[in-house]
C-alpha cells in the first residue's frame, strides 16, 4: 500500500504542465499586457511583429492556454489511472505524461501563432 501511495505521489508531477498552463492563462486574462517592450504577456516572434499582432495575441492566448490546460489535465488524469492499473513503472509513466505535456505546451504556442497569422491575413484582405 505504501508503494502505491508513493507512486500516486510521483504521478502528480504529470499535472504540473496543465496546472501551469491554466494558471498562466488566467494571469494573462486578468492582467493583459499592452506594452510590447515589457517582455511580459504572450511573447513570441509572431506576436511581436506589430502592435496589432501583439494586441490580438494578448486577446486570444489566455483562452487557448486555459482550454488546452483543462483538456491536458483531464487527459493526464485518465492516462495516470490507466498506466497505474497497467502496472507501468512510475519512471515510464512520468516520461510518457511529461512528454505529452510538453508536446501539448509546444502545440499551444504553435496553434496560437497560427491563429494570429490567420487573423492578420484576414485583416489584410479586408
Amino acid at each position: 500500500m505504501a508503494g502505491m501511495i508513493g507512486s500516486i505521489g510521483m504521478l502528480l508531477q504529470n499535472f504540473i504542465v496543465p496546472f501551469v498552463m491554466i494558471l498562466v492563462g488566467n494571469m494573462l486574462r486578468k492582467h493583459p499586457v499592452a506594452d510590447m517592450r515589457s517582455h511580459n504577456g504572450y511573447n513570441t516572434p509572431v506576436s511581436r511583429r506589430s502592435q496589432v499582432h501583439w494586441d490580438y495575441a494578448q486577446k486570444i492566448a489566455p483562452e487557448i492556454f486555459i482550454r488546452l490546460g483543462k483538456y491536458l489535465l483531464a487527459a493526464e488524469a485518465v492516462l495516470n489511472v490507466v498506466l497505474l492499473l497497467a502496472r507501468v513503472s512510475v519512471g515510464w509513466a512520468l516520461g510518457i505524461g511529461g512528454g505529452i505535456g510538453i508536446a501539448v505546451l509546444i502545440g499551444g504556442f504553435c496553434y496560437t501563432d497560427l491563429k494570429i497569422e490567420e487573423h492578420m491575413r484576414g485583416e489584410d484582405a479586408s
